[in-house]
């Protein structure tokens, strides 16, 4: 590995085998690397440089490399990420198209038929929902996540001011969720 590769992937972050080898780099220099300790491995294929960016959100940089560049962690990842609930998630939950799947225990997939690109953050190597999704999809998987969990993690989120009730209002219009606020409103501004 020379110098101007060395550089690139220190920058990249998390990297694929894939994007490592259109940089000329083969799997058995992948090997040797990670051997040498130069690099580290995340996850099947990934790696990220010894010296590069790791922040410490890097189990959600694993996942949106993991499930692809449309992927969007969501759920109560997401409800968890913004400190609207106490409770630390067991897995890593991510919203993909409803054709994507896994057989790892590490992640949770919340397949959706909603746009993902619908109020969706840009984060450090990775892509996360809003606030106001977060809030919204916790309302829309109450069964799934509890919905005493769901209606304090909207309650926090507008005690906190991290949204307010005219931005719920547009995200449940674009995301076609508002009768599910509709429902939920008297309980969650109370």
């Amino acid at each position: 590995m020379d110098k101007q590769q060395e550089a690139k992937l220190k920058k990249m972050g998390i990297f694929t085998r894939s994007q490592a080898e259109a940089m000329g780099l083969s799997h058995q220099c992948l090997s040797r690397l990670v051997k040498e300790e130069k690099i580290i491995r995340v996850g099947r294929g990934m790696y990220l440089h010894s010296e590069g960016n790791l922040s410490r959100d890097i189990d959600y940089q694993v996942a949106c490399k993991k499930f692809g560049p449309k992927s969007v962690i969501g759920g109560i990842t997401a409800l968890f990420h913004y400190n609207l609930i106490e409770q630390v998630p067991g897995q890593v939950w991510v919203l993909v198209s409803p054709s994507q799947t896994t057989h790892s225990q590490l992640y949770r997939l919340i397949r959706t038929k909603i746009k993902l690109d619908l109020w969706v953050l840009s984060e450090n190597g990775y892509r996360i929902v809003s606030v106001e999704r977060a809030v919204l999809e916790g309302l829309k998987m109450a069964k799934k996540i509890g919905e005493r969990t769901a209606v304090q993690a909207a309650r926090a989120a507008l005690a906190t001011r991290q949204t307010t009730e005219v931005k719920l209002g547009k995200a449940a219009k674009a995301l076609g969720l508002d009768s599910l606020l509709t429902r939920y409103f008297e309980v969650i501004t109370t």
